[in-house]
């Protein structure tokens, strides 16, 4: 790259960087800079030129039916094995087995790299590459099987979801060999460009999809470029690198391309919104987005994570939590009824415990079952059975319920009112004023019996 750039390159890497614009009429302008320093169009499309020509680029389209690893063949061994003598085919079969088997012994280690590959994914997947034998000539006559310990099927009769994605990943393995294969002087780091890898994938398998991509691009110094037409699958640790690319419109009829901005911590919500989600539906969860810890409790709202956040200052005593897990508000229980939201927000992180208020119990725990989560190990409510304490402030000792109750008489009273507005202003002003008083005053281990219950049994969860 030396030769290309106006001043000496003295890091290891460089940022090249090609832009070319076309006019109405079709004509196109090419621009570029190396390290933020402009250069001029002749270099720009030098660069360009070598960039087409050194096939560091690896294409998977998701949405073909098979990735092209096989040729199909024609009549034109049959035709030829019939005038084969007897001698013949025996020492075409015996050269055949040869090359079956060094075909097998090279690709022992492709297959260890595959299976380090498809471990990342939920199923515990181990890959078989068998020598095809008689059949389809081929440019790779390897036969991929996948076993779960119990089964050992073809790739082709596994679900098209699970076809996909190992499928995507075998051609990860590619663009990492091309790049140990090339040598130095002319070396160049593949770039993997991936076609809807969410095909044929639920919404939380895409999720989980998704940021096993982006793991493996991080951990293997790998570009990997997805075009998507799902949320879920978009990367949510660096929210920087996605791109919302919206095709303009003039009478009907498809315009220029242009970059809609997507900063700040509401960034999702212009993907939902064209991608076709309901951007309130993601705004409650905006809090996770930037959330980068591995280990979460998801709490109902800012209040709970106040109560959490002080016992674990005042009392560190109770508060068995471990250190490195997050306390994240989720805003409210209405969030855990959309469970194809709530599993891609489990998929986020390695381990995750849900508390909600005891009076919603019946609304979310059945929601919760149903992706597969189990009560007391995975969520659990928070209060006790008695009313108006099945909730967070029920766990809070008894003499800063009178002295709230009895200060604020008057906001008490409104939570009878018929006016559904009224009742949730008053209950708010309540469990903001407990929460003051909870931080104001101190209190001895047996006062705060209900929360170390709570603490208990989420540090449980967490070992």
């Amino acid at each position: 790259m030396d030769k290309f750039s106006p001043v000496k390159i003295t890091e290891n890497d460089a940022i090249v960087k090609l832009t070319q614009i076309y006019n109405k009429e079709g004509h196109s302008n090419l621009t570029g800079s190396i390290n933020s320093i402009d250069i001029d169009g002749q270099t720009a499309s030098e660069i360009l030129k070598k960039l087409r020509n050194s096939g560091n680029l690896i294409v998977h389209n998701s949405t073909q039916s098979q990735r092209e690893i096989f040729y199909s063949g024609g009549a034109f061994p049959e035709v030829l094995e019939t005038n084969f003598s007897l001698d013949d085919r025996r020492k075409i079969n015996e050269a055949q087995t040869r090359f079956q088997n060094t075909v097998k012994r090279a690709a022992k280690q492709h297959k260890e790299e595959l299976d380090k590959l498809l471990g990342r994914l939920n199923e515990k997947l181990q890959v078989e590459l068998s020598s095809i034998g008689d059949g389809p000539s081929s440019k790779f006559p390897l036969e991929v099987k996948l076993t779960d310990k119990r089964v050992d099927v073809s790739l082709k009769s596994w679900g098209a979801g699970t076809q996909n994605r190992t499928r995507i990943l075998i051609s990860v393995l590619e663009a990492i060999r091309m790049r140990s294969a090339v040598s130095a002087e002319h070396r160049t780091t593949p770039v993997f460009i991936v076609e809807e890898p969410e095909s044929f994938l639920h919404p939380s398998a895409q999720a989980e999809f998704g940021q096993i991509l982006n793991d493996i691009a991080k951990e293997l110094d790998l570009q990997i470029i997805a075009t998507t037409h799902s949320p879920y699958m978009l990367n949510q640790n660096d929210p920087s690198a996605n791109y919302l690319l919206e095709r303009k419109q003039f009478r009907g009829s498809p315009k220029e391309t242009t970059i809609v901005p997507t900063g700040g911590s509401d960034w999702m919500l212009p993907f939902a919104e064209n991608l076709g989600i309901v951007p309130k539906e993601f705004a409650s969860w905006s809090k996770l987005f930037g959330t980068h810890a591995g280990r979460v409790v998801l709490v109902e709202g800012e209040i709970d994570k106040e109560y959490f956040d002080h016992i674990a200052k005042k009392y560190p005593g109770i508060y068995s939590i471990p250190s490195d897990v997050e306390i994240v508000p989720y805003g409210g229980k209405d969030s855990l009824k959309n469970t194809s939201i709530l599993q891609f927000m489990i998929n986020k992180f390695i381990r995750v415990f849900i508390t909600f208020d005891l009076d919603a119990a019946n609304e979310v725990t059945r929601a919760l079952e149903r992706i597969g989560l189990s009560s007391e190990s995975d969520f659990c409510g928070v209060g006790v059975q008695t009313p108006g304490s099945d909730c967070i402030e029920g766990l809070v000792p008894s003499s800063i319920k009178k002295k709230v109750f009895s200060d604020h008489y008057e906001t008490v009273a409104l939570l009878g009112s018929q006016d559904a507005n009224i009742r949730r202003s008053a209950k708010s002003k309540i469990k903001s004023e407990f929460l003051t008083e909870f931080k104001r005053g101190s209190f001895d281990i047996k006062e705060l019996a209900g929360f170390k219950a709570l603490m208990n049994k989420i540090g449980r969860a967490f070992t």
